[in-house]
């Protein structure tokens, strides 16, 4: 394995303490920024215990992780609310709202109560993001699976859930479409990875 300097370690590290204070990064950025350095450095390296510690006081993990929920009540209760959208339904997950932009609705238990609109210019959680039975709050991030009211992460969805999300082709079209208007529509947005168009794999 071959591990940051510590100088280049360093000055990630203050960068991302600097952009954050700014409000140039989300508080969900800097910890995902703070996971990613704490796997380049080695165990010995003071920022490795730094980023160690912001992670362990947040109790934010990485993928492996990842805890589950039980979110059999939220699906289940949704599912006749579901089918009563379908009349500007386009094609299997996918309708139009009464602007005339698409949104995708998932048919999944669990994921049918988040509504998630193609054109939406707000960035948090994720692009694009979830609105609970369209509503503006709370949001889901359609990446990490937590969920926000406002900026406090409220609960968290299923790791099993958000690779369903990813693995459903629809929605994959219907990110890439939503990324790609983002990167137009606000060409200085710092995204969380380096290319926001490499999608999280199928699995």
């Amino acid at each position: 394995m071959i591990y940051l300097e510590r100088e280049a370690s360093e000055l990630y590290f203050e960068l991302s303490r600097f952009y954050f204070h700014a409000d140039k990064l989300s508080w969900t950025h800097y910890l995902d920024r703070m996971l990613a350095l704490k796997s380049m450095c080695e165990p010995s390296d003071p920022v490795f215990e730094q980023a160690k510690r912001i992670l362990l006081v947040e109790e934010w993990n990485d993928d492996e992780e990842w805890p589950l929920e039980n979110d059999e009540g939220n699906g289940a209760s949704s599912e006749s609310g579901s089918n009563n959208s379908d009349e500007g339904e386009i094609q299997p997950g996918l309708r139009r709202d009464k602007k005339g932009y698409f949104q995708f609705l998932s048919r999944k238990k669990g994921l049918n109560d988040w509504v998630f609109h193609q054109y939406d210019p707000d960035f948090h959680p994720s692009i694009p993001h979830g609105h609970f039975k369209g509503i503006s709050q709370p949001k889901l991030d359609s990446y990490l699976g937590w969920v926000y009211q406002g900026s406090k992460q409220i609960r968290r969805l299923s790791r099993n859930l958000i690779v369903d999300l990813w693995n459903d082709e629809e929605f994959r079209n219907f990110a890439q479409i939503a990324i790609e208007w983002y990167m137009l529509e606000f060409p200085s947005y710092n995204w969380r990875v380096n290319n926001p168009l490499m999608l999280p794999r199928r699995r």
